[in-house]
């Protein structure tokens, strides 16, 4: 590992040199890369939690659909680096059903393998039953059925609620839910579905509008920055927003901070 090779070489730690020599988007960037990917992600939540305020975007990117083997790491890395346990910061930080939903997340219980015989009918007839087919919503059961299922048991049911209701699943959690539980059952939704797709909206919303949330940017990328799922997400962007993600970097970003992305998502400087 690079932070441990240069201790060894040089006697000092890479992290607090480059946090010395450099600053802002790119010193971030620079900082976010070095770091280990559970350190990193790690050191996201503390970020999103301390001071006033909190960072929810943050937290649902790094929390949300997770498998439950990356959670226990992560789980453990948090508790080894900042003396508490993970869910005792998601409690303290978000309250209601974004609470409710962080905290089954963290537990790390999903049935990933279908070892129960879950019935994709049955799902969707109780979803429907849960928004759509009732006044109110009970949002207990959408977040039960979404933190508990397989992934590739949830596809078939949005799928089949699509087919038999006309509604994509998206448009459901986005018409029954609000604020940031709505976020984050969306971000969940579409991560189950199609994990680029998922990280090409964000990346989109990281850039629209006045300004850019260079933060989100680059946390996207560089968490996101394994070649072949980086590749999908480029795909993924030029296919939904016709225009490639490298363009609308280089329409956002400048200097070392740009060339830094670039490399990032794998495209050259110039071209």
């Amino acid at each position: 590992m690079v932070s441990t090779t240069y201790k060894q070489y040089y006697g000092r730690d890479v992290v607090e040199v480059l946090d010395k020599e450099t600053s802002g988007n790119f010193g971030r960037a620079l900082h976010y890369l070095i770091l280990p990917p559970l350190v990193l992600d790690a050191e996201l939540i503390y970020e999103a939690s301390i001071g006033a305020g909190t960072n929810e975007r943050c937290m649902i990117q790094v929390l949300v659909g997770r498998s439950n083997a990356d959670m226990a790491q992560l789980k453990t890395m948090y508790y080894a680096k900042y003396h508490k346990t993970l869910e005792s910061v998601a409690r303290s930080e978000v309250s209601g059903y974004l609470e409710k939903l962080f905290v089954i997340c963290i537990q790390g219980m999903r049935d990933e393998y279908g070892q129960q015989p879950f019935n994709v009918d049955a799902d969707v007839h109780t979803l429907y039953k849960a928004g759509e087919g009732r006044m109110g919503t009970d949002e207990s059961q959408f977040i039960h059925i979404l933190t508990n299922r397989p992934d590739a048991h949830l596809k078939q049911v949005f799928q089949r609620y699509h087919h038999t209701y006309k509604k994509k699943f998206t448009k459901v959690i986005k018409k029954e839910f609000s604020g940031w539980i709505k976020t984050a059952l969306c971000y969940l939704v579409t991560w189950i579905d199609n994990p680029a797709h998922c990280v090409a909206k964000n990346l989109h919303k990281a850039m629209e509008g006045a300004g850019t949330d260079d933060q989100q940017l680059t946390r996207l990328l560089v968490r996101n920055r394994t070649q072949p799922f980086m590749n999908a997400i480029k795909a993924a962007y030029q296919a939904k927003y016709k225009r490639s993600l490298r363009d609308r970097i280089k329409s956002e970003t400048s200097g070392d901070y740009r060339r830094t992305l670039f490399s990032i998502i794998g495209e050259p400087e110039r071209g």
